[in-house]
């Protein structure tokens, strides 16, 4: 996809993330009028609302975080639901907000923000959002569990290995766990199509190589703020090792390459070509960083 179409897209998402305030707005005036509040002037809520929503949007623009609703959008293309893609984007939201309130060192006031956003969202998700997709983002928190206390493992793993072979391997694996997060965001867009297992699975599959290379990429970028931050990724564990950088990414590009698997599968098959052409993309792109290192 073109840049200029990217950035479209990007400011489409954010024009409909931040637009939801209103809803928000539309209750708490509701709440004032009931409890009889008079003394706190209602531009005040709009203003703090807005701030908190802005927080999160400038992130996706500076893709400090990254919004994997846009990359589902860049996959499926014309397949893509966009009725569900608010729901889709609180989602990403929520789970930003979370990374960041674990790993970054934030000053008050920023987190008083982030709970007021996470909060605020929370409550449109509930009372919004279809019954189907509340069901699929409880099993997403479940994973997102899951791949957290498995990252801890992996991580002491590779952190001891000294056999190259088996390094690449526990890097690849842990790589395709971290990229489960993307799962719940594929699913929603899938809802449109009444996919069968089959297809579903595939295309579960290829955007999960791709959301991999797509994190090794954001962890290169990110190896100065990391270290920084005594924040442990499989970069920072490599670095620490008697390990030649490049050909250690190359070989692991490889070897999550290897799990691309193609087969003709209706309108999923474009799906896949796409995301197949995204992965070369990522490629491309941690290719042109190594050269920078």
């Amino acid at each position: 996809m073109k840049t200029d179409k990217k950035d479209k897209r990007v400011k489409k998402n954010i024009k409909i993330y931040q637009r939801s305030v209103i809803r928000n707005l539309e209750e708490i005036r509701q709440i004032l009028d009931t409890i009889g509040i008079k003394k706190v002037p209602f531009s005040l809520y709009r203003k703090t609302l807005n701030i908190s929503a802005i927080q999160i949007t400038q992130k996706w623009l500076s893709q400090k975080k990254y919004c994997r609703t846009f990359f589902v959008q860049e996959a499926f293309q014309e397949f893509y639901p966009s009725k569900y893609t608010l729901f889709s984007l609180w989602i990403d939201a929520m789970v930003n907000i979370l990374d960041d309130l674990l790993d970054e060192n934030l000053t008050k006031e920023k987190k008083a923000f982030y709970v007021i956003e996470f909060l605020r969202i929370f409550s449109l998700f509930e009372s919004k959002c279809p019954e189907k997709f509340k069901k699929l983002f409880g099993f997403y928190i479940e994973k997102l569990i899951t791949l957290a206390i498995a990252e801890q493992s992996y991580q002491k793993v590779i952190e001891k290995e000294k056999n190259f072979k088996k390094i690449i391997k526990y890097s690849a694996e842990l790589l395709i766990c971290r990229a489960m997060d993307i799962d719940v965001f594929v699913e929603i867009a899938q809802s449109k199509l009444g996919s069968l297992k089959k297809e579903a699975k595939k295309t579960k599959e290829i955007s999960r190589v791709f959301r991999a290379m797509n994190i090794l990429k954001k962890d290169i970028k990110d190896i100065k703020h990391d270290q920084k931050s005594g924040i442990s990724t499989v970069i920072t564990l490599i670095l620490n090792k008697k390990i030649h950088f490049p050909f250690y990414i190359e070989s692991l590009l490889k070897t999550l390459e290897e799990r691309v698997e193609f087969a003709s599968l209706g309108k999923h098959s474009k799906i896949i070509s796409n995301f197949y052409q995204m992965i070369q993309n990522e490629k491309n792109e941690i290719f042109s960083l190594l050269s920078l290192k």
